[in-house]
């Protein structure tokens, strides 16, 4: 595009603006590094959990990802152990760069692992059974006692935890072993899909919708039925075991005979259900540990790149890699996809007027590429501000896109910054960052130019 052709551009964006004389267009050179940033990409999984990994054992985390269990956030009836879970959000906050959070919220472990609803809850009378140890209680899901108190944890960390900023997510939990949708572990039970209709199960994604209306949810992919329902509803969807190839038989996986079936099966009960990536998170979960992917699995170069592949063309957010180390024969494997997973920002080119009076309007029109393979699903404000020599602020503004509608592919932007009268004519940076709600920078750009401030230095201008 030459001047004047974006001269007359910038003036249909800008009615009020006369041709310019001059005009500036920069192009900030790209970054081809994989990114950092809330939300995306590897997941730490538990504060704490496995070993300590360098960067070079573990890819940088942008999301920590906890489950927790009502008996331990609800000890006492109606007194929540809120401490477990803002202790998360505090580990993401020191990590660096900051993460976001993803939640689950469980009613049951294992057989042998013990009661994990509170006794207070049990001495109610609600429904259910006992191993035949009698150390473990499974409730009964669709016992109107337990539901209605079901609502009612959900709804006290709804009311303190719904429309963070940093919670990336809720994982639609509180249904099986580990919040996971099944039974299988408990052999002498009938199996949790079989035991229990769609409409008596989706009752608890409706309370997850309830309790969290502002916050992505995501719906674990063997909910049979209640899957589809809930990417109705605007979820998402998470997949547990993830690249497996032969991890429990030579003959029967995941990847081929599990989740094609069920996600076909899902958008044959919702048309639109392969579009669910659009409005809320796609987030997968490995099978087993990447170094037993080496040494026990003995997966080859091209499964690996397979796995990474799929969740690549299924739009995934982030994969949980549960805090272990990437073998070095797979590291630019997952780097590779990381460069695409989730989304990834970059600023294409900026075109300004060269020079202008002080108490004018500085009009911006830009170009931006979403990498990426999915959206972002929290609100993060696109915002320009001109800086002097010192990084004194002269003028900031903030865009009025709402970049969770920027899909992958590329947009065009058209903003202004008031100059403020009787500045200092001289050599102004202009800079460009993406600020959560606290006016904090928190997207790292696939552009060079980032300063300490987080802030990214793209242009200069004059002003007489």
């Amino acid at each position: 595009m030459n001047i004047k052709t974006l001269a007359v551009l910038m003036c249909m964006v800008f009615p009020g603006l006369a041709l310019a004389a001059s005009m500036t267009v920069v192009n900030p050179k790209p970054l081809n590094v994989p990114l950092t940033n809330p939300g995306i990409g590897v997941a730490s999984f538990h504060e704490g959990y496995g070993e300590q990994l360098s960067l070079a054992q573990y890819p940088n985390t942008g999301i920590e990802y906890e489950r927790f269990y009502w008996r331990d956030l609800e000890p006492v009836e109606g007194q929540y152990n809120y401490a477990l879970i803002d202790e998360a959000f505090r580990f993401a906050a020191a990590h660096q760069p900051a993460m976001n959070v993803g939640l689950r919220f469980m009613a049951q472990d294992g057989p042998e692992s013990g009661t994990k609803i509170p006794d207070w809850l049990i001495k109610k009378g609600i429904k259910g059974v006992w191993t035949s140890d009698k150390k473990t209680f499974a409730p009964d899901l669709d016992d109107p006692l337990f539901l209605a108190y079901s609502q009612k944890l959900l709804n006290a960390l709804g009311q303190r935890y719904d429309g963070n900023q940093n919670l990336a997510f809720v994982d639609i939990g509180m249904v099986g072993s580990w919040g996971e949708w099944h039974n299988s572990n408990f052999p002498s039970m009938t199996p949790l899909l079989k035991r229990y209709t769609p409409a008596q199960l989706d009752k608890y994604v409706k309370m997850h919708f309830a309790a969290f209306p502002k916050t992505p949810k995501i719906m674990l992919i063997s909910g049979g039925d209640t899957l589809a329902s809930a990417v109705k509803q605007g979820a998402g969807w998470r997949a547990d075991c993830w690249g497996d190839w032969r991890n429990f038989s030579t003959t029967w996986n995941h990847m081929a005979d599990d989740y094609p079936q069920r996600l076909e099966a899902a958008q044959e009960k919702y048309s639109e259900f392969n579009d669910a990536w659009k409005r809320a998170p796609v987030s997968l979960e490995i099978c087993g540990y990447m170094p037993e992917w080496k040494t026990e699995q003995h997966y080859s170069r091209d499964e690996v790149k397979r796995t990474f592949d799929w969740a690549l063309e299924n739009h995934a957010s982030t994969i949980n890699l549960k805090s272990r180390a990437v073998p070095a024969d797979y590291r630019d494997i997952v780097d590779n996809a990381l460069m695409k997973l989730g989304y990834r920002f970059r600023l294409a080119s900026l075109s300004h007027e060269s020079q202008m009076a002080s108490g004018k309007s500085l009009m911006l029109t830009s170009q931006w590429i979403n990498e990426g393979v999915a959206p972002i699903y929290l609100k993060y404000a696109v915002t320009y501000r001109v800086v002097d020599a010192s990084n004194k602020v002269i003028a900031q503004g903030t865009t009025a896109d709402d970049i969770r509608s920027w899909m992958p592919g590329e947009y065009s932007s058209g903003s202004q910054l008031a100059i403020p009268a009787k500045t200092a004519s001289g050599e102004y940076y202009i800079e460009v960052a993406m600020l959560d709600g606290e006016g904090k920078p928190r997207i790292n750009l696939a552009n060079e130019g980032q300063q300490s401030s987080g802030w990214y230095r793209v242009s200069k201008i004059n002003i007489e």
